[in-house]
C-alpha cells in the first residue's frame, strides 16, 4: 500500500508584525539622501519665505519647507527623475524619499511649481552654493573649461511652422477664446472647474501663438541684417514653433536636425564641478565666450584666470577683451587642421589680427599651450554625459527661462554628485590608511 505525502510546510507571513522603528532608524548613516539634506541645509531659503501666507498667531495651513522640496527635487535629479508625478509617487513608496520628506508627500502639483518657477531665487541658490565651495577650497578659478551641447526641447516638428500657417491659427484660437469669453462653447455636461480648464487652455494656446508669431518677425529681421551686411540674397521665410516660441532648429552632431535649446557649462578642472550654467537658443557657440566669462565675474566676483574653450567659440573681439582683462585664452585657431594639411601656418597673424589675438594665436603654437587645452575634453565632455545619464536628453519646460532652471537643476545635482564621490574616495582612503594602524592594535 502507497503512503501518501504529508502536505508541504512554508514560512508563515506575519504581515500584522510591528516593527517600531522610525524613518531615521530605517535609512542607514551613510546614504546619499542624508548628504543631499546636508547640502540643502547649508543654503539660504530666506527668499522664499517672503511668499509664504501661512504665519505664526494666523489661520491657515502651512506650506512644505522649502528646503524639504529643494532636496527632494535635488536627490530626485541625482536618482534620474524628473516628473512631479513620479517624485510623488515616489515619496509615498521609496525609502530615502520618505525620509526627506519626513513621511508627509507633497502632491505633485507642489513639486512641480516648486520645480518650474523661481527662476531668480533657484539662480541665487546656485550662486550661493558655488561661492560656499570656493570658501571651502573645492572650487577653483584659476582654471575652468566651458563647452555647449544642445538638448532637444518640448516642442515637436509639426509645430514648427511659417508666418501665414501661424496666422491662421492664431484667428482660429482668437475665435475660439471669444466663443468662451461668450460662454457659447460650453458644452453641457461639464463641471464648472471644466469649463474653467478649457478656457486657460484656449488662452495659453492663443498666448503662445503670438509669441510665435512675434519671433518669427524676430528672426526674419535677424536673417535680413546679416544677408545686407554680407550682400547676399533675402533670406527664406523664418518658422518658430506654435507650442514653444523661443525653441530653435539645430543641427546636432548625428547629422539629424531638431528643436532644440543651447546648454553651457563653465566647469573648473581642479574637482570637475560647474561654476555657472547658461541656456540660449543660438545655433552656433560663436560669440559665448565673453558673456560666459562675465557671467561668472558677475556672480562670483573674481574672473578666470584662464579658460579652455573649443574653436566653436572664437570671437576675435572676445579673444581680444579676455587677453586685456587678464584672462588667458586657451582655444585652438579656426581650421587649424585645414590650414596644416594645405600646408599653412594656422599660428601665424592674420591681416585683420589685433595685437593681443596675433599673441594669442603664437602662444596656441606652443606645446605648453597644446599641452594644457588636451586638459580640456574629457571634463568638458564628461559633465554633459553625466547629464545624459541622469536620464536628462531633453527639456520638459517650454520657454528659455524654464530652460535656464531645468539646467540649473542638472548643474546642482551634478555638483551633488561629485562631492558625494570626492567624500566616497576621502572615506576610501582614509580607511585604507588606518586599515594597519587598526590591524597593530588589534594584534
Amino acid at each position: 500500500m502507497r503512503l501518501s505525502r504529508p502536505a508541504p510546510r512554508y514560512r508563515a507571513l506575519h504581515r500584522d508584525r510591528c516593527l517600531h522603528a522610525s524613518l531615521d532608524q530605517l535609512l542607514p548613516p551613510d546614504h546619499d539622501a542624508r548628504a543631499v539634506w546636508h547640502l540643502a541645509q547649508q543654503l539660504d531659503f530666506s527668499a522664499y519665505h517672503a511668499r509664504v501666507k501661512a504665519v505664526e498667531g494666523r489661520p491657515g495651513k502651512p506650506p512644505f519647507r522649502p528646503d524639504v522640496l529643494f532636496a527632494l527635487w535635488l536627490f530626485a535629479c541625482l536618482r534620474g527623475v524628473g516628473s512631479s508625478r513620479e517624485l510623488h509617487r515616489r515619496c509615498r513608496e521609496d525609502l530615502p524619499f520618505q525620509w526627506l520628506c519626513g513621511g508627509d508627500p507633497p502632491d505633485y502639483h507642489t513639486l512641480a511649481d516648486f520645480y518650474s518657477d523661481h527662476a531668480e531665487r533657484l539662480r541665487d541658490l546656485f550662486v550661493s552654493h558655488v561661492a560656499a565651495l570656493r570658501s571651502q577650497g573645492l572650487v577653483d578659478l584659476k582654471r575652468v573649461t566651458l563647452d555647449g551641447t544642445k538638448v532637444p526641447g518640448d516642442a515637436s516638428a509639426a509645430s514648427f511652422h511659417r508666418e501665414p500657417t501661424l496666422q491662421r491659427h492664431l484667428a482660429e484660437a482668437q475665435a475660439h477664446v471669444d466663443a468662451w469669453q461668450k460662454e457659447r462653447a460650453c458644452s453641457q455636461g461639464l463641471t464648472a472647474r471644466q469649463q474653467a480648464a478649457r478656457r486657460r487652455a484656449a488662452r495659453e494656446r492663443d498666448e503662445r501663438l503670438r509669441r510665435a508669431v512675434e519671433a518669427v518677425h524676430a528672426v526674419q529681421r535677424q536673417r535680413a541684417a546679416i544677408a545686407n551686411r554680407k550682400g547676399a540674397p533675402p533670406p527664406e521665410e523664418a518658422r518658430a514653433s506654435e507650442a514653444d516660441a523661443d525653441v530653435r532648429r539645430m543641427k546636432f552632431p548625428d547629422g539629424g536636425f531638431a528643436l532644440a535649446y543651447n546648454v553651457h557649462t563653465v566647469l573648473e578642472l581642479s574637482n570637475e564641478l560647474v561654476v555657472t550654467t547658461a541656456v540660449t537658443n543660438q545655433q552656433s557657440d560663436n560669440g559665448l565666450l565673453r558673456p560666459l566669462m562675465e557671467q561668472v565675474e558677475r556672480e562670483q566676483g573674481s574672473k578666470p584666470q584662464e579658460v579652455l574653450a573649443d574653436s566653436g567659440f572664437i570671437d576675435a573681439q572676445d579673444i581680444d577683451h579676455l587677453e586685456g582683462a587678464g584672462v588667458c585664452v586657451v582655444m585652438p585657431p579656426k581650421n587649424e587642421k585645414k590650414e596644416k594639411k594645405a600646408g599653412l601656418d594656422p599660428y601665424a597673424r592674420k591681416r585683420r589680427d589685433k595685437p593681443r589675438v596675433a599673441a594669442w594665436r603664437a602662444r596656441m603654437g606652443t606645446p605648453p599651450a597644446q599641452a594644457a587645452y588636451r586638459q580640456r575634453c574629457g571634463p568638458a565632455e564628461r559633465v554633459h554625459a553625466w547629464m545624459e545619464q541622469r536620464r536628462w536628453r531633453r527639456f520638459r519646460l517650454r520657454g528659455l527661462v524654464k530652460a535656464g532652471i531645468e539646467a540649473l537643476w542638472q548643474a546642482l545635482a551634478h555638483n551633488a554628485g561629485r562631492l558625494l564621490r570626492l567624500a566616497r574616495a576621502v572615506r576610501a582612503v582614509s580607511e585604507v590608511a588606518g586599515a594597519p594602524a587598526v590591524r597593530a592594535q588589534m594584534s
